[in-house]
């Protein structure tokens, strides 16, 4: 894992070189500029003693402010962009225990130290450690995502499962489960071996696409050497196909034989000078509307194809195919109307229709439409509803990579047009779930056990000492050793944030360094809480307009509810909980002028029932 100095200084202030044993630090532009650190250490003193003539890069240890500096070619700023505190004082006070690259400025002997090996040495070049591994936090589920390196393949980790996975550049992920006769080869790219049978191999990936304009893209398809006498298949293939509930008669994908297990297909192969669309290998029964499907479009000649493939060559450009659901006139460059059918299509660059060789290897009306999007193939029907996850995802089609055996994936395709996180954990069929005094074969079913926990004291649902967990099961699963009434779904964008709750973490918030750190690591869950009461206090505002109140019974209704109204600004969930509780209904003695009733005790349940769900779903107590 990360050492302290890693954290502490940040992933792109200061990098040591092992090859040169040097430091730089990242500036302007992208580049990385050597910093002046000699054998001896970081320099040190007083706000005054700083150099007179720094250059870029020269760091000072500022002793009147126990902060580390840097020279930016125009002034000295905190190491980070902001001011990094690193602990001070005489030898005889350095941390003890302490942890492997703990900083401590020794004042004593004016020396930055750092703690390596079992002892403090000085934090000179040769004592600092190299970046291994790089902890990232995701910007919509707040999980801790871990990023290395590997024979040159970027490496994720997953946060919920906790497996390695090696991805190329905006890769999307294989399902573990639809993968047949598939190894990563040496250059870190998915590969099948000896194989001749196109339904008997491959993989699937977790991530969908369920709505028009969503395709799945591949930048080159020919990355990882698309050989002589290579055959792939590329294309999509319902959820329901994936998991077996409906094959609509044909087989299930990477079963058996070589066709089947699609929804829409086209397989590439190269022979006669250059790869080409040869034919597809889906089950018309198994498309959309059980309608077919074939070669159409711009591409959809072979030749085209050919010279298409030759061109990218020649233009030194990737040889980009997406897969996905049409989008009207908006699919293909020249306004061609695809309706909303599943496409696959090759792109045209700039630097294809530039070219002198454009007028011969490219069709008349793609010169003359310009770069962009041209269809090769299509079903004949449109793609279909398929239903929906027990999230309420609509299911939709992924995407199936096979082979004829003794071939490479160039890489793996990213999403477009979706921004829907869920539509891949959805797919997996991954599913989590809060429970409070789960049974304990519950428990054992569970995939993951993700956080446990105690409820405390100041719980408004639960009796303190009851146990709560965050479970993760690899299906959706009923619970049938636990009370119904404890079991509460959770969105798989939800999960980094109640992962953090302190609830399941002991926070320590003794110094101005701990308080910080608790209040970012619960920010995520509290903006959750915010957004809930902003929700209610929005519905409750839409309620009343529509009871029409005139001036007064506003007035009034307002500062009956001004409690409440302030906790929802506040965007906490228990203080609303308790505002609401504590507002009195007056149904049975109207508070308004001409006998208006203000505040309904229907009202009051449906608020509170909300708040209830809301509180039990995201706990934080």
């Amino acid at each position: 894992m990360l050492n302290n100095v890693q954290k502490i200084l940040g992933y792109r202030d200061i990098i040591y070189n092992v090859k040169t044993s040097k430091f730089f630090t990242y500036v302007e532009g992208d580049n990385y500029q050597e910093l002046d650190i000699d054998a001896g250490g970081v320099g040190s003193g007083g706000t005054a003693d700083r150099p007179s003539e720094p250059e870029t890069g020269d760091l000072w240890y500022d002793t009147d402010l126990d902060i580390l500096v840097i020279w930016n070619g125009n002034d000295w700023e905190p190491v980070g962009g902001s001011a990094v505190k690193v602990p001070s004082g005489p030898s005889a006070n350095r941390p003890d225990p302490a942890e492997e690259g703990n900083l401590y400025y020794d004042n004593g002997i004016n020396t930055l130290m750092v703690y390596h090996g079992g002892s403090w040495v000085p934090a000179a070049p040769d004592e600092i450690a190299v970046l291994q591994e790089i902890v990232l936090q995701d910007k919509v589920t707040s999980a801790e995502v871990v990023l290395s390196v590997r024979d040159g393949a970027l490496v994720v980790t997953d946060p919920f499962n906790e497996s390695v996975q090696e991805v190329d550049l905006g890769g999307t992920t294989p399902d573990p489960g639809n993968m047949r006769a598939v190894f990563i080869n040496g250059a870190g790219r998915y590969a099948v071996g000896q194989n001749t049978l196109l339904n008997t191999n491959g993989l699937i990936t977790l991530e969908y696409v369920n709505s028009p304009g969503q395709f799945f893209v591949i930048d080159d398809v020919s990355a990882g050497g698309f050989g002589v006498g290579d055959r792939q298949g590329f294309g999509l293939v319902a959820e329901d196909i994936v998991d077996g509930t409906n094959l609509r008669g044909g087989v299930a994908p990477l079963s058996t034989g070589n066709s089947g297990g699609w929804s829409f297909q086209y397989s590439w192969y190269y022979t006669g000078g250059f790869p080409y669309g040869w034919t597809s290998y889906f089950s018309s029964n198994q498309t959309p509307g059980g309608a077919g499907g074939g070669a159409t479009g711009a591409y959809s000649g072979q030749g085209n194809q050919r010279n298409w493939w030759d061109l990218c060559g020649r233009a030194g450009v990737g040889r980009r195919m997406r897969f996905g659901i049409a989008n009207g006139t908006l699919t293909q460059q020249d306004g061609a109307d695809f309706t909303n059918r599943l496409v696959n299509q090759m792109y045209v660059y700039q630097e294809m229709i530039d070219h002198p060789d454009a007028a011969t290897l490219l069709p008349t009306s793609v010169r003359n439409n310009g770069a962009g999007w041209y269809t090769q193939s299509a079903s004949t029907g449109e793609y279909e509803n398929l239903g929906q996850f027990p999230n309420g995802k609509d299911k939709g089609y992924r995407f199936r990579w096979s082979t004829f055996g003794n071939t490479v994936l160039g890489q793996l395709p990213y999403l477009t047009g979706v921004s829907d996180n869920d539509q891949i954990t959805a797919a997996s069929g991954l599913s989590h779930y809060v429970v409070y005094d789960v049974g304990a074969t519950d428990k054992t079913a569970a995939n993951s056990v993700l956080a446990t926990g105690t409820i405390g004291p100041n719980n408004r649902l639960f009796p303190q000492g009851t146990t709560i967990d965050l479970l993760q099961f690899n299906q959706p699963y009923d619970f049938p050793n636990t009370t119904a009434a404890n079991v509460f779904d959770l969105k798989y964008t939800y999960v980094g944030p109640v992962q953090a709750s302190p609830l399941f973490v002991n926070y320590p918030i003794s110094t101005v360094e701990e308080i910080t750190a608790a209040g970012t690591a619960v920010a995520p869950l509290e903006k959750l809480h915010s957004e809930v009461c902003e929700e209610i206090r929005q519905a409750v505002t839409a309620y009343y307009l529509v009871r029409d109140f005139d001036y007064n019974n506003t007035a009034l209704v307002n500062n009956k509810l001004s409690d409440a109204i302030l906790s929802s600004l506040g965007g906490q969930l228990i203080n609303l909980y308790d505002a609401v509780s504590n507002t009195t209904a007056d149904d049975g003695s109207p508070e308004g002028t001409g006998g208006e009733v203000l505040f309904p005790q229907a009202l009051k349940d449906a608020i509170l029932q909300k708040l209830s769900l809301w509180m039990a779903t995201l706990p934080d107590n």
